[in-house]
């Protein structure tokens, strides 16, 4: 392999005819750009062929030099292994609690081999990519470059051909939550694993995790809550222990100071972000939304925002609770004024506290969303003015 490379301007080329290579390799998995009738042909042949060529363009190039200290190279490489199989262990673990299925891939001879000549390939080329891009760009503003480059290669994660599929807002929160968050989350710790040490840790670190869920016959069947909690706060964390390690071993932080800090503080910092995060996206029972208009003053004001308790069809709803229910593609955040029930069905007849008569519709329990059980005022002056701004859809609390 060549010597080091510098941010130069033939450094830059590079990069740029690199990223226009991962480019037509997105296009070609994810679009109807390159149509190709036969899928087997697409996904065993022509994909492969791609990803060697982009490996073989980074093998030949000036290598970038990794961030991290040589001498300890070592540990990123036991560390990229120990994050892995923490993570493969929670998700057995989970599995133990939503019970477990059968792999969707061929496990014959041939469907091993050519599942093994396709991962193989993709996992090479995503990884010698990342820690090119990211080791030749990232001199001046490390930060920055982690974080895009996390998010660029995030994508090729994603499965976007069930994105014109999602019509709900529960079916974008499952998508969000089950699948985006942890790609994402993955490709950080990946990133930052490529930064530090090169292709060979990120390798080891996905490559362990994507030989667990193409090689292995039975895998956990979680509920896309588990998949959630699991796929992103596993990777955070272990971001941080690395973080940690590789500081302490490489001594860029005095010992002193380390006996001093306490490392709660990090922790707990994290966790509460991550619980914020979840929290936002709704996978506790509870969740916030933001009120959007004056029918309920002056109990709730535009800006407000109100806890909701997330309730089922079959739980108890009475006369004076206050509840969110869907009405079409909107959600109203109405008090319940009188229960009819007709031939068994039981419907809810709301209205707003400041409008002068009830909703024209009936409520069914099968639309009731949540009870409100309190409620922040101005906070969510922010989103109104956002949509006030951009005249987009009115942001809402996830559908359940």
């Amino acid at each position: 392999m060549p010597s080091l490379c510098y941010v130069n301007e033939s450094t830059r080329l590079r990069c740029l005819v690199l990223l226009g290579a991962l480019g037509i390799v997105f296009l070609v998995e994810n679009t109807k750009i390159v149509v190709i009738k036969n899928s087997f042909v697409q996904t065993y042949l022509l994909l492969p062929l791609l990803w060697g060529a982009i490996i073989w363009l980074v093998w030949w190039w000036p290598r970038a030099r990794p961030a991290g200290r040589l001498k300890i190279r070592l540990l990123l490489y036991y560390l990229a292994a120990i994050c892995a199989g923490f993570h493969i262990l929670l998700q057995v673990a989970g599995g133990m609690v939503d019970g477990f299925g059968r792999s969707p891939y061929s496990f014959t001879p041939a469907g091993i081999l050519l599942n093994i000549f396709y991962v193989g390939f993709m996992l090479g080329g995503m990884e010698l990519s990342r820690a090119y891009l990211i080791n030749s760009l990232a001199r001046r503003r490390a930060s920055l470059y982690l974080a895009l480059g996390s998010l660029l290669f995030a994508f090729f994660n994603l499965p976007l051909n069930k994105l014109p599929a999602i019509k709900t807002g529960l079916e974008l929160t499952k998508f969000t939550g089950s699948i985006f968050l942890p790609a994402l989350a993955e490709s950080v710790l990946a990133s930052y694993f490529a930064y530090l040490g090169g292709p060979v840790p990120a390798m080891i670190y996905r490559g362990l995790l994507l030989a667990f869920h193409w090689f292995c016959p039975v895998l956990p069947n979680l509920q896309w809550t588990t998949t959630t909690l699991l796929g992103t706060f596993v990777p955070f964390f272990s971001l941080i222990l690395v973080q940690r390690l590789y500081a302490a071993e490489a001594r860029e932080v005095k010992r002193s100071s380390l006996e001093k800090e306490n490392p709660w503080g990090w922790i707990v910092t994290s966790v509460v972000s991550v619980l914020l995060v979840w929290f936002a996206v709704g996978l506790f029972p509870w969740y916030p939304s933001v009120i959007l208009s004056g029918s309920m003053e002056p109990l709730f004001k535009k800006g407000d925002v109100v806890l909701i308790q997330k309730i089922s069809s079959t739980q108890e709803v009475k006369v004076g609770d206050i509840i969110q229910f869907r009405q079409g593609s909107v959600r109203i955040t109405h008090r319940v004024i009188q229960i009819k029930e007709t031939n068994g069905t039981k419907v809810y007849i709301t209205k707003g506290d400041a409008n002068n008569a009830p909703d024209a519709d009936p409520v069914s329990p099968q639309q009731v969303v949540g009870r409100v059980v309190r409620v922040v005022p101005k906070m969510g002056w922010a989103a109104l003015v956002i949509k006030t701004v951009t005249g987009g859809i009115s942001p809402r609390g996830p559908e359940f």
